[in-house]
């Protein structure tokens, strides 16, 4: 790696990130991620960008046309370490406590996680290079806030965290 590259990846450390999970329908079946780079782009119309790891099963599922974004609860980390493992088969992916979240969709439509603050369903409308990853612009179909309550799950320095106190 280079110092840049080493660099880039302290200064990530540094910076909190929403955690969120992107599902999709592919040529394995369903998959999902968990990612940190979601970015709402757009509201006119509604869009938003996900980064992808071009190596990632889930890769595929996303570039085959629709995909859905699940921002996560603080009480959600382990669905969140669960998305993150590498190697899981669509089976692995959604069986368990996640079987309902597949079952009874029809094929390419995203699944829907329980539980999450919200979700935006998202057709692919482009697909850009970003070097190892693909930035992946979504057109948001559908869009619902589940938990409005419920303070956001956080990712920094290598951990999970939640909201802090509120300065103003």
């Amino acid at each position: 790696m280079t110092d840049a590259a080493d660099g880039l990846r302290a200064l990530m450390r540094a910076a909190p990130q929403l955690v969120t999970v992107v599902t999709a329908w592919g040529p394995e079946g369903p998959r999902g991620i968990t990612v940190s780079s979601f970015i709402p782009v757009s509201l006119a119309p509604p869009t938003v960008l996900v980064s992808i790891m071009k190596s990632a099963r889930a890769h595929a599922a996303i570039a085959a046309g629709r995909f859905r974004v699940h921002l996560l609860a603080e009480d959600q980390a382990a669905v969140s370490a669960h998305f993150a493992r590498p190697g899981l088969g669509s089976d692995d992916q959604f069986g368990g406590e996640f079987r309902g979240a597949s079952q009874g969709r029809r094929e390419g439509e995203p699944p829907r996680l329980p539980g999450c603050l919200g979700w935006a369903e998202c057709e692919t409308v482009s697909a850009v290079d970003g070097e190892d990853h693909t930035l992946f612009l979504g057109r948001v179909r559908e869009a619902s806030v589940g938990r409005e309550e419920a303070p956001p799950l956080l990712y920094l320095s290598r951990g999970y965290r939640r909201v802090g106190e509120i300065l103003s």
